[in-house]
């Protein structure tokens, strides 16, 4: 099966792509948002292109578990994707897949800017990463 993650933010949407029949996943590229129907138009696209049947989308908590503020918007956004895509939404703890990413990121490219320019889809590897690990 092929799964599309997202990390989801006010200004970028990062993507990272698996396949669990091999068992991999890769990050693609990160795009800054548009408005929410060109922002799920694009998704519509990586559906199409990359066949995926499932969409994981990192659902931001704060450290004691609570609801961020931007927990409704995830919340909002993965229904329109939804309806519009017709294909399953999960959403997964994404506490940490931030720093996650900065540290891996940090032992490759020094370079803050260049490292701010894949962060998030480097995040929403993480993210996917722990939503195959536990299934």
């Amino acid at each position: 099966m092929k799964i599309l993650a997202i990390d989801f933010g006010k200004k970028r949407l990062g993507f990272a792509l698996g396949d669990t029949s091999i068992n991999t996943a890769l990050p693609l590229k990160q795009i800054d948002r548009k408005n929410s129907a060109q922002d799920i138009q694009y998704i519509k696209d990586l559906i199409a292109e990359y066949d995926v049947e499932k969409i994981v989308i990192g659902y931001p908590l704060h450290m004691d578990g609570s609801k961020s503020k931007i927990s409704t918007a995830v919340e909002n956004f993965s229904g329109s994707l939804q309806k519009k895509a017709n294909i399953p939404v999960d959403f997964i703890d994404e506490r940490l897949t931030s720093f996650e990413a900065e540290e891996l990121l940090k032992a490759h490219q020094p370079d803050y800017r260049k490292r701010k320019k894949v962060l998030d889809s480097i995040s929403a590897l993480v993210i996917l990463r722990s939503y195959m690990e536990r299934k």
